[in-house]
C-alpha cells in the first residue's frame, strides 16, 4: 500500500493526477489523506488546540480522506489511526511549484514526508515548477515509476526523496540527476498592500526564483531542466567541533 498526502489539498489536480498514475504503474493500493483545504507552507506544523476532523471522500475513480488540520497532521493520523497496514513508501505531492533550496524549509509538502521519516518510513516528496502550460499528468507517471524504483529499498527507511520536476512537457526533459539540498531558488521580499481605503497597509509575502551563477545545488539543477533527486533527512545535527571548540576557549579564559 502507498500513502499518499499533499499540501494543496485534496482536490488539487496534481494529487488527483498522481493517485491515477500510482495505482497504473504500481499496481498497489493508494490510500489518500489530505487536507481538506490548500495548506501550503505549513512546514511541519500540527494542530494542538482542537480535535480533527476527517470526512471521508468518495467519487468517481477516486476515494480518500479529507483532514482539516495540517500537511503532517495528515501524515501523522493516517500513520497511527488510518492505514490498515505500514505503507511501503509515504508519497507527497504533487506540489504546484517547485520545493528546491531554501523553499523546503517552509513547504508543506516536504513537512508531510518528513514526518513519515521522523516515523520511520520512506517517503518522496514531489513537486513541479509553475508553467504556462499544464503537464501534470506526464509529472505524475515520472513520479509513479520513481515511486516504483524507490518502494522496494530498505536504505531509505527515515528518508525522504526530494523529486523536483520542471514545468516543461517530459519529452523536452534533461536527464535526471542527483544533487544536494541548498539555499537557492525562492528569495521572499514583502511588499506593501492595501485591500481598500481606510483600511491600513499590511505587508505581503511575493517569492522570485533566483539562482546564482554557479551554483550546482538542487534548484540550479532544476532551473537547467532536470529533474532532480535529493535525499534528505530529519536530522538537525551540524558538526558539533565548533561548539566544542568554543567551550573549550571559555575554559581557558
Amino acid at each position: 500500500m502507498i500513502l499518499l498526502v499533499n499540501d494543496d489539498g485534496i482536490d488539487a489536480p496534481g494529487l488527483r493526477a498522481l493517485y491515477h498514475a500510482l495505482r497504473q504503474v504500481t499496481g498497489l493500493p493508494v490510500l489518500v489523506v489530505a487536507p481538506a483545504t490548500e495548506r501550503s507552507g505549513q512546514s511541519h506544523a500540527i494542530t494542538l488546540d482542537r480535535a480533527l476532523t476527517t470526512t471521508f471522500r468518495s467519487e468517481e475513480g477516486f476515494c480518500g480522506f479529507a483532514v482539516d488540520g495540517t500537511p503532517t497532521d495528515c501524515t501523522k493520523l493516517a500513520l497511527d489511526r488510518i492505514c490498515p497496514q505500514p505503507p511501503r513508501l509515504v508519497v507527497s505531492g504533487i506540489n504546484s511549484g517547485p520545493n528546491a533550496g531554501r523553499s523546503i524549509l517552509y513547504s508543506g509538502t516536504l513537512g508531510a514526508a518528513l514526518e513519515a521519516a521522523v516515523a520511520g518510513h520512506a517517503a518522496l516528496a514531489v513537486s513541479r515548477q509553475h508553467g504556462v502550460v499544464d503537464h501534470a499528468d506526464g509529472a505524475a507517471f515520472a513520479a509513479a515509476w520513481a515511486v516504483r524504483l524507490l518502494e522496494r529499498s530498505e536504505a531509505l527507511a527515515g528518508r525522504v526523496v526530494n523529486l523536483n520536476l520542471p514545468a516543461a512537457p517530459a519529452t523536452a526533459w534533461r536527464p535526471t540527476c542527483t544533487a544536494p539540498h541548498g539555499l537557492a531558488g525562492f528569495h521572499e521580499t514583502y511588499r506593501r498592500t492595501r485591500r481598500s481605503e481606510g483600511v491600513r497597509a499590511g505587508w505581503r509575502l511575493d517569492g522570485v526564483w533566483t539562482v546564482p551563477p554557479g551554483d550546482t545545488s538542487d534548484a540550479a539543477k532544476l532551473d537547467a531542466g532536470h529533474p532532480v533527486l535529493t535525499l534528505l533527512r530529519p536530522d538537525l545535527n551540524a558538526p558539533d567541533h565548533i561548539l566544542a571548540e568554543l567551550l573549550a576557549e571559555s575554559l581557558e579564559a
